[in-house]
């Protein structure tokens, strides 16, 4: 007899595939950069969140506008808070101690990303929470509070309609931006335990309903939605694919959402593709276990005709990197 374990989430073929030659920009939460990173890694044409992580549909929204017409952050947006300056429209990441820098790494990342969506066929957008903090003194959402009293905020969930009227206007605007672009939307998987875990439920549900209502009226030919948030919650049910917080996905989860990702959006042979890239990353990685510079150069030599023969195959995938260091590897310094 066989017995399930799982609840299985059903997936159709997408309309949208992804292969080497479709350039992809992920923005939204910490979920983004774990799928992004993933196909970054086997070197697939990818661009990460360039405000770093946000949440909320407003926010990440904002986000895009700027990069596509090209916003330049000013002097007097930043603010000064625990001896660092910040942007309320970047993540904390690009926070730093002198002013001209932060505002220097602002304004470099929207100009490389203005030119890469430009060219780019897909965006992935992942929403986290449909809550929102808002300035009291300018009702601004910010997409990072930076540690800022909270009685300076107002905190509220958007609506549905928010959201989609939000995004319907972003949508009209990144058509006339670049025709090609697809959107592909998903759902943080991650729970917002600190918003309690009715909030949280109607935050994830509020923004399902907009992705919904965004597929609905722009057709599946422009956009689409990927079930990551029901893969965690209905077939990885177990705790061995959360993080030690027990809120986060551990590598093994998000390892097995890739998977499903690749079963939707790769063909077969991009799939293949894949395996033989990640052979070499991998082979890169490795740490030598003897200090035999004979057997090491070999190795090396093993990997350059691998990486000839994949570069013959596709020319389109950069393998400068990896052929510099097996190149080099076993070399006299």
């Amino acid at each position: 007899m066989n017995l399930p374990f799982s609840t299985e989430v059903k997936i159709e073929k997408s309309n949208f595939i992804v292969d080497y030659n479709t350039p992809m920009l992920f923005v939204g939460s910490c979920f983004s950069d774990n799928i992004g990173g993933i196909l970054q890694r086997v070197k697939f044409p990818v661009m990460l969140n360039p405000f770093g992580v946000l949440y909320n549909p407003v926010s990440i929204a904002r986000s895009v506008d700027f990069i596509v017409r090209k916003v330049m952050m000013e002097e007097d947006s930043l603010i000064f808070q625990n001896n660092l300056w910040h942007s309320f429209n970047f993540h904390g990441s690009f926070s730093g101690v002198d002013k001209q820098e932060v505002l220097q790494r602002c304004n470099d990342s929207i100009v490389r990303s203005h030119d890469f969506l430009k060219n780019a066929q897909y965006l992935f957008v992942t929403f986290g929470t449909a809550w929102v903090y808002e300035l009291a003194r300018d009702n601004q959402i910010v997409s990072n509070c930076h540690k800022l009293p909270s009685k300076e905020f107002n905190r509220y969930r958007l609506s549905v309609d928010a959201i989609v009227s939000d995004w319907s206007n972003l949508i009209s605007q990144l058509k006339n931006f670049n025709p090609q672009l697809k959107l592909i939307f998903t759902v943080s998987p991650v729970r917002h335990f600190k918003d309690g875990a009715h909030e949280n439920q109607l935050s994830k549900s509020t923004l399902m309903l907009a992705i919904d209502d965004l597929i609905k009226l722009y057709t599946e030919t422009l956009v689409a939605y990927f079930p990551a948030y029901e893969i965690v919650n209905d077939e990885l049910r177990d705790y061995r694919f959360y993080a030690s917080d027990m809120v986060h996905v551990s590598d093994l989860g998000v390892q097995f959402i890739f998977e499903r990702f690749k079963e939707s959006f790769l063909s077969l042979s991009t799939i293949k593709c894949t395996k033989d890239v990640e052979g070499i990353v991998v082979a890169k990685e490795h740490r030598f276990l003897t200090d035999d510079k004979m057997s090491i150069k070999k190795f090396g030599a093993s990997m350059l005709s691998k990486i000839e023969k994949l570069s013959n195959n596709y020319p389109y995938i950069n393998f400068k990197p990896e052929y510099e260091y097996f190149k080099n590897l076993g070399q006299n310094e």
